[in-house]
């Protein structure tokens, strides 16, 4: 539907193979589902790489 609306370039989509919503969750199926925080914050600085024009840095970095 996105890619049809030619608006795909504007989204990002990021499977986590046997990943549970809730890291929660983890200990009722351990045999078919894995912890995900690691991939949510590696995700969540992709994200930030992606939105962040190149010119604007961190006030860590600053």
């Amino acid at each position: 539907m996105v890619t049809d609306a030619g608006r795909a370039a504007l989204h990002r989509y990021t499977k986590v193979p046997g990943g549970a919503h809730t890291d929660g969750l983890i200990a009722l199926d351990k045999d078919h589902v894995r912890p995900m925080l690691g991939n949510f914050t590696a995700a969540l600085s992709e994200l930030e790489v992606w939105t962040r024009p190149a010119s604007v840095t961190s006030p860590a970095s600053s």
